[in-house]
């Protein structure tokens, strides 16, 4: 007999990573059968956000289990068809990444997209993709340096890091909010298990997942070569840039820890001991309207 399991309809995600509620209570489900093919009976949904339908689809790829997708209803079939819910986009080192993404350039979103960690084209891949941002959304000009530090910072910080063997990327331009919704995401150790294998902050982190959260988010790095204190793991002058320099929204997932980072707070948080992702996931909120004051060089030197 199928396991089934029920996805709840999420459409709204009012505090940076809300969704997630949501999705744990996914993963707690999946994570509790031993069977290794289960169903996911979509008839609930009538519209997936951003924030909850990339990590639903990440999860769905990395989670070692055999997922079909039915009752998916017509309204959102197409939808998940085009964004490639089921099947990422996979992008290898030989391919042309410019004739793969060409055909995005006029659309309002980037398709869950699978990388290969530690290849050779990886800053083609972030530039392609800061290309491809820019113009979907006819972005304030601004935009344009800001963005590429972000998407360089983590995906470097990802590929240098996490030890896994893929990446996710996923982009959604929303129109009425005036924002670009981006999510990172790799299949690797976190960033707990990075300073662990780096042996560098134990007594501090003390086994605390939340503690190295924000760690990392304050740019204590796991290397040891001169001047790697100030460039943490990227996420330190990412954060302050998305945030306090654009009035955009940052979430990290990593492990058995969350941190979440708006303009009404700046807080890390352990998750209970049943809910854990495998992996480092980031969600970022980008205004595509620069604030007049906004000073680029404030948060890079």
């Amino acid at each position: 007999m199928e396991q089934t399991i029920d996805i709840p309809n999420v459409d709204r995600d009012d505090r940076i990573g809300s969704a997630f509620n949501e999705l744990f209570h996914v993963i707690c489900q999946v994570d509790g059968h031993t069977e290794e093919k289960l169903v996911w009976d979509l008839g609930k949904a009538a519209f997936f956000h951003p924030f909850y339908l990339a990590p639903l689809a990440v999860y769905k790829q990395s989670c070692g289990k055999d997922i079909i997708c039915k009752n998916v209803p017509y309204r959102i079939s197409g939808y998940l068809d085009l964004v490639k819910f089921d099947n990422p986009l996979l992008v290898s080192e030989d391919m042309d990444l410019e004739e793969i993404l060409a055909p995005y350039i006029s659309k309002s979103y980037i398709p869950v997209c699978k990388f290969e960690l530690c290849k050779s084209n990886i800053d083609s891949l972030q530039s392609i993709l800061q290309k491809v941002i820019c113009q979907q959304s006819n972005a304030d000009c601004r935009i344009t340096t800001p963005l590429s530090y972000l998407l360089g910072e983590l995906i470097d910080n990802m590929n240098e890091h996490s030890k896994g063997e893929y990446g996710y990327i996923f982009a959604q331009y929303l129109k009425k909010e005036g924002c670009i919704d981006l999510v990172l995401a790799d299949n690797g150790r976190t960033i707990f298990g990075s300073y662990i294998s780096s042996g560098k902050y134990l007594d501090e982190i003390n086994g605390d997942e939340a503690v190295a959260l924000k760690m990392a988010t304050e740019g204590r790095s796991t290397k040891n070569r001169p001047g790697a204190e100030n460039r943490g793991y990227g996420i330190s002058s990412s954060q302050e840039m998305l945030v306090d320099g654009l009035g955009g929204s940052f979430f990290i997932l990593s492990g058995g820890a969350f941190y979440r980072y708006d303009r009404n707070e700046k807080n890390p948080v352990k998750l209970p001991e049943t809910i854990n992702w495998n992996g480092t996931i980031i969600l970022m909120r980008i205004p595509v309207i620069v604030p007049k004051d906004f000073d680029y060089n404030k948060y890079v030197q």
